[in-house]
């Protein structure tokens, strides 16, 4: 199970990679679809949560400030690690948790802000498929605590009949 969860963590960061390394000047200072984030607000945000949030679950040496190929490759190595993501943890708003539970989250949040990255700068939307059901999955569990405990807006209605990309998008408060 927890190769999995680190496969579909590669995917979401691959994934971000590619707008990450995309992206000019003009269109780090483009308005996001976060309500008062510019591309370059979000990235650093989306980075800062990888860095802190992930680095840390799984031991990532990773210096303060750390760009964005740094904290990759930093959570890269750590992942590398027999039994990295064994366990448990202990997180402010679940109490103590499978640690794959916390990195499917932080997997959530690299894949979904890829979205918006793109969305924003006007490059490819497509996000791996194979993550997205993962996430999608994963974000339908969590329910109504999406919303109401701070990590995304809330749900936007989409058709019953909507491409799964779409499903996770709407869920997760994003009008595609």
């Amino acid at each position: 199970m927890s190769q999995q969860h680190i496969d579909l963590w590669k995917q979401a960061a691959e994934a971000f990679d590619q707008r990450y390394q995309s992206l000019s000047a003009e269109q780090m200072t483009a308005q996001s679809p976060c309500s008062e984030w510019s591309i370059k607000d979000l990235v650093d945000h989306t980075v800062g949560v990888q860095q802190g949030f992930t680095g840390g679950l799984v031991g990532a040496e990773i210096a303060d400030g750390a760009d964005w190929p740094a904290v990759k490759s930093a959570i890269d190595t750590a992942l590398a690690a027999e039994g990295v993501l064994d366990g448990t943890t202990n997180h402010p708003a679940f109490g103590e948790v499978p640690k794959t539970m916390i990195f499917g989250i932080a997997t959530s949040d690299l894949l979904i802000h890829s979205w918006d990255v793109a969305r924003g700068a006007g490059l490819d939307e497509t996000l791996p498929a194979e993550a997205v059901t993962a996430c999608y999955m994963g974000l339908q569990k969590m329910g109504d605590s999406l919303a109401g405990g701070g990590m995304f807006a809330a749900a936007v209605p989409c058709a019953d009949d909507a491409d799964e990309q779409t499903k996770l998008l709407s869920l997760s408060g994003r009008q595609v």
